[in-house]
């Protein structure tokens, strides 16, 4: 996928996000960081398009693995690949597949610093079931 930066900008935009307040100061370069600057770390670069099957999709899970904190200023690498489909037969949905796909993120070293993992379903509308209860 190419290179993404930790930079002073995504971080802040993270723990704005994260603690709904403006950081007090930055980082130095060089120092570690808060894992969940990875979502603003995402924003930087397009996933790559999921084969569109069915004509509706949700968001139904974020996952994110860390081998060693990120750090300000540093330059990773990213690679994204599908991990996983599986079929779903029934269900709130009906009929549906969920897409797990990963991007692995190394630093210079080739060292993995860390994994994201998002799970995707697409389904169509027509054949998701009406909720039960107050839902």
């Amino acid at each position: 996928m190419g290179t993404v930066d930790v930079t002073a900008k995504a971080w802040r935009h993270a723990v704005e996000v994260y603690t709904g307040e403006p950081p007090a100061s930055t980082p130095a370069p060089g120092a570690s960081i808060s894992g969940y600057a990875i979502a603003a770390l995402e924003t930087d670069y397009e996933f790559a398009e999921l084969p569109a099957l069915m004509p509706n999709s949700i968001l139904i899970a974020n996952q994110w693995e860390f081998e060693r904190p990120l750090r300000m200023g540093e330059t990773l690498h990213a690679a994204h690949r599908l991990v996983d489909i599986t079929e779903r037969f029934g269900g709130r949905f009906g009929y549906s597949l969920d897409f797990r796909a990963e991007v692995v993120y190394r630093d210079a070293t080739g060292a993995v610093v860390a994994r994201s993992g998002r799970t995707m379903t697409q389904y169509s509308a027509s054949e998701a079931r009406e909720r039960d209860g107050d839902g």
